[in-house]
Formats: structure tokens, sequence, C-alpha cells
């Protein structure tokens, strides 16, 4: 047999247990600390890197990581860490995809399972958000020695405030204004060389980048994140956000929900997250026609201002040479928590009691959509891996006996929807 690398792999003299929810990348920042080594270092040690030597300096850990390991990885991952399968499975993405659609195949219609993380606006992977409180930790020895959890789901759009710690998540450093991992795209880890900064340090390299001369980390300690903005909000713009990532909350935990209700219709939970995708971004393409839905005054002018500056990039990229991917404009999340304040909108019209009353709603939008764009708004309104009665209800005209002849068609082949 061919010995490789890989073969050489032994257990680690120590480790660490994976904290609830913890993703991929925290979790190797926070064993390297404990172990006194550079990132980089630990992921060739745990079989990462395709089985570099050890005396390999490795610059990028591939993002797709975060999503899956395939079987030969995850097993030496496990053996190496002392974990357990199911431990590692914890740590990746991929079992998210049952309660979220952006990261199920079957739903984002991913050729295979890199190509899911892979371009897909829906997982934030150049970014993560963060809480400073739960970075901080629990107040337990081992978390106060290496840090709390980074989070799987501060990766997802969805995920936008922290109800225990009462504030918005931050995706960017309040020092440096730098992303928390700074990886970009391409690695989940930004600086996989330098031993020296602590899981809860920003590893954003402040100023210009020059190739091959790397400065100094920010190192600004993310726990320490001065201000809450949700202080300076009205009790009851407080209450919709909570009230919102609560319910987002419930639908992705593993023991939530398998189904819930869309345009009066009962359809699986990662398929809901689909549509809330196409329902925000018809209300970005068509703002302000929805703006009189939204909540509170505050988060209305939250959403005026998040809305033109995609009415602006929309304009830009149409007038580009190439293919410019213009509904991008639109149809990728925010970063802003406060803008998330378009789920509310969404979740709203989705949750309507049938399919005409969600038609009373989403019809002016399709039909603003039309007019502004046919073939864009098209897509949007067919998007891939929505539910047919959402489909049903952006593409036919608003009358009662529309909807309900492609209703009844599509039951007839659709045996499976049921009405909430």
């Amino acid at each position: 047999m061919k010995m490789t690398a890989q073969t050489s792999l032994r257990p680690l003299a120590r480790s660490l247990v994976p904290l609830a929810d913890e993703t991929l990348s925290g979790y190797l920042l926070r064993l390297a600390h404990r172990l006194c080594i550079d990132p980089g270092r630990l992921a060739k040690l745990t079989g990462l890197t395709g089985g570099k030597s050890a005396d390999t300096t490795i610059v990028r850990l591939a993002m797709n990581l975060v999503f899956r390991l395939d079987d030969q990885a995850r097993s030496q991952f496990a053996e190496v860490t002392r974990l357990t399968p199911a431990e590692v499975d914890g740590l990746l993405l991929e079992s998210l995809g049952t309660r979220y659609g952006p990261l199920d195949p079957q739903y984002s219609k991913a050729p295979d399972s890199s190509r899911v993380i892979a371009h897909n606006p829906w997982v934030f992977t150049e970014t993560i958000r963060f809480c400073p409180e739960c970075l901080a930790g629990d107040g337990s020895e081992v978390e106060g020695l290496h840090g709390g959890a980074w989070r799987r789901s501060w990766r997802l759009p969805v995920v936008f405030a922290c109800p225990q710690h009462r504030r918005l998540l931050l995706d960017r450093c309040p020092q440096c204004a730098g992303l928390a991992h700074a990886g970009g795209q391409t690695s989940m880890i930004a600086r996989l060389n330098d031993d020296e900064l602590h899981p809860t340090q920003c590893r954003s390299t402040p100023g210009p980048r020059q190739i091959g001369h790397g400065g100094p980390a920010c190192g600004a300690d993310l726990t320490r994140s001065p201000g809450n903005r949700l202080r300076e909000l009205s009790p009851q713009t407080r209450r919709t956000v909570f009230a919102l990532q609560n319910r987002f909350t419930q639908l992705l935990a593993a023991d939530g929900p398998t189904t819930t209700g869309s345009v009066g219709w009962s359809v699986p939970v990662a398929q809901y997250f689909m549509d809330l995708r196409a329902v925000t971004t018809l209300i970005f393409m068509t703002w302000p026609e929805a703006r009189p839905h939204a909540a509170t005054p505050t988060l209305a002018e939250a959403l005026d201002i998040e809305a033109q500056q995609r009415h602006d990039r929309y304009l830009e990229r149409r007038a580009a040479p190439g293919k410019t991917q213009a509904v991008r404009a639109y149809s990728d999340p925010s970063t802003d928590p406060l803008a998330a304040a378009v789920f509310d909108i969404a979740d709203r019209f989705l949750r309507s009691p049938d399919e005409n009353t969600a038609a009373t709603l989403l019809s002016p939008l399709a039909a603003e959509a039309r007019y502004a764009h046919q073939p864009l708004s098209y897509s949007i309104r067919r998007s891939a891996g929505t539910s047919f009665p959402l489909q049903v209800v952006l593409l036919t005209h608003r009358s009662r006996s529309g909807i309900q002849d492609n209703i009844t068609e599509i039951i007839e082949r659709r045996e499976d929807l049921t009405r909430c």
C-alpha cells in the first residue's frame, strides 16, 4: 500500500470538547490556543490540509471544510482530536441543511457539496457575526482560558441577534472595522501561522496589504466591543427584533418543527427559508412598495437606507460590461443586522393564513417587479428551491379563481402538500 503523510497522523496529547453550536473554524482556534501552536500547524496535524508535511507553510484553509468533511478527513480529524464522528459533524454546517434550505443541495441546486458554500451569499463565508458576551465565555475555566464558541449559526444571515445577551450581532471589529476572522472567501481563518493571537482577538490586518508583506494583526479583544445598538432603539423595535430571532431560532433548532407555514400551506422548514429568500429579494427590488408593512418607523428607515444602496448597486452592475449578476444587488442578504427587518416583513407575508391573503400582500410586489424588469422578476418569482404554493402566488394574476385553479393543479402533482 502506498504510504501518505496522512497515515502518520497520531492522536493529540490534549484536546477540547466542542462547545454547543461551535463551528470548525472556532474550534481550531480554541484548540490551537490550548496546544500553544498556530492554527495552520493544527490543521496539518489533524489532516485538514490534505497530507501536507509539517514543515509546509500554508496560508489558506479551504472554506468548504466548514460545510463538510469527506469520510476519510472526518475519520482522521475525529481520531486525532479524540472526538466522536458525531462531535465532528456537530462542528460542520452540513447538518444545518436539514433546517436551512440554502445549505441543502436539493434546494440550492448545488451539483456537489463543495459548491454549497462556494458563491452562496446566504451563508456568510467572508465574514462571521459574533456576540462579544458569548465570545467572553460562560465563566467556566476552559472558556475563561480559550474563549466561548464561535457559533455555526452566526454564519447564517437569519441569525442576527443574541436573545441571551439582548443585543444585535456584530460582523466587524469595532476598533479597526475589519472582519473578525478576515480569511476572505477562500480561507476560513486568516493568519493561520500566527500563534500569538487569542481565539477572541481580531485577525484583520489593518492598512493596505502588500503581497508577501503582512503587517501586524489588529488584535483587538472582541469580547470588549463597546456599545449596544439595541439600547438606542424603541421597546417596540426591540420586541420585533427578538420575536423574529426567537422564531428563526426555533425553526433552526434540531428539535424544532419539521414543517411550517408558507402562504397558507405546510412546507419543510428548509424550504420555508428558500421562500423567505425569494420574498426578501422581491421586497428589496420593489422597495418602497412594502414600506407600509415595516413594524416600526426605525426599521422602515433602516430599510430605506439599505434599499437605496441596493438600487444604486443594481444600476451600477447593469451598466457594467460582461456577466455582472445584477440580481445579486437585491438577492444577497445584508450584513447589517438591523436590515434584517426585511425578514420580519417577508415572514409576515409568508405566514398568511391562505394563498389568497398572501396574494393580496405579494401581488403588488410581483406586479411592480414585472414592470421594473420582467426577465429579472420572473427569475426571482420562479427561484429554484422555493415552494410550489409560493410560485403559484407570485406567478398568477391576483384573482381568486386563477390562484385556486393553479393550486389545484399543483396539488394533483404534489400530494405531499398540505394546508396549514
